[in-house]
């Protein structure tokens, strides 16, 4: 795990355990060390899970995706509704409506 997996997972075992250490101050009267310990190891196993999901998906994502180029990026964009719309702008109820007669002049 990188560096920022190792700061989110600290991060958000730290602030849960300090919410519970504070909240059963509060409420309790009473902290429950093991209660928090617990807590604190059951977070960071999640957030470590969740960090490990997050990043490896990404991953696949940018492995399976088409390199974008100076020679084919048209072929990866949308067309913009100045070069004519796109192909769902260009139907109608009825079938296929004429481009021309959309544009304003």
């Amino acid at each position: 795990m990188d560096r920022r997996g190792i700061a989110e997972t600290v991060g958000a075992a730290l602030v849960s355990g300090g919410l519970a250490v504070v909240g059963l101050w509060l409420f309790a009267d009473y902290v429950d060390w093991v209660l928090v310990v617990g807590l604190v190891a059951c977070v960071a196993i999640a957030t470590a899970a969740n960090y490990r999901a997050r990043t490896g998906h990404a991953e696949n994502v940018a492995a399976e995706a088409p390199a974008e180029t100076a020679d084919n990026y048209e072929g990866h964009t949308q067309t913009a509704a100045g070069d004519g719309g796109t192909v769902s702008d260009d139907w109608t109820r009825d079938g296929p409506a004429d481009a021309e007669n959309d544009r304003v002049q």
